[in-house]
């Protein structure tokens, strides 16, 4: 834990690396969330259909959803979201210069009583 999905609208500008973005998003949130570097599970997911508002110009977004377990007081998850959402906004900085972008970050509680996993011997 944490499990981080970004999600992405298929007409961001930026060339980049989804891996090397959610390794930054890693570091940062190790800091300010005080998660451990070998805990995160993370995704990127491209989303080639999409639809942002009215569609009467080019619009765009960054959504980011940091799933962890309840329990982190609220001045630490806006913590994490700042800390996520500095990143993200350095990644995507030509999209939100060319097109209307949302760059957003969302901190989801998970409830332990319903969560489960499985895990390799491996591990």
């Amino acid at each position: 834990m944490p499990h981080l999905v970004l999600e992405y609208s298929g007409n961001v500008r930026d060339s980049f690396d989804p891996a090397t973005v959610l390794t930054e998003v890693h570091s940062a949130l190790t800091t300010a969330g005080g998660f451990r570097p070998q805990d995160f599970k993370s995704r990127a997911v491209r989303q080639d259909v999409h639809a942002v508002g009215d569609g009467s110009r080019e619009q765009s977004f960054v959504n980011l959803d940091v799933r962890t377990f309840a329990g982190k007081s609220p001045e630490t998850r806006a913590a994490i979201a700042d800390a996520a959402l500095a990143v993200l906004t350095r990644a995507f900085a030509r999209t939100m210069s060319e097109t209307t972008c949302d760059v957003s970050v969302q901190v989801t509680e998970l409830d332990r009583a319903s969560y489960a996993r499985a895990r390799s011997e491996h591990a």
